[in-house]
């Protein structure tokens, strides 16, 4: 699930996953309504994401290997 700010400038991503497949890796989540253009910054890691790729290859994933896990990742686009 995705939130995006009136602005464009924030989106907080809430990812969610039941159940883990045996020898399956989360995939990228595609986000939406990016601006290509941009970079945008992971507020809890300090990873930089490209705008272009988020769209077209999609956020990477870090869930706990756990059944049931979530995480919550919230990304400022920067100044620029």
């Amino acid at each position: 699930m995705q939130y995006l700010a009136p602005d464009g400038r924030e989106t907080a991503v809430i990812v969610l996953r039941r159940a883990r497949r045996f020898g399956h890796h989360d995939r990228p989540l595609p986000l939406r309504s990016l601006d290509p253009a941009a970079r945008y910054l992971d507020a809890l890691t300090g990873a930089v994401h490209h705008g272009a790729v988020l769209l077209s290859q999609g956020l990477p994933l870090d869930l706990d290997a756990d059944d049931y896990a979530s995480a919550l990742v919230h990304l400022v686009r920067e100044q620029g």
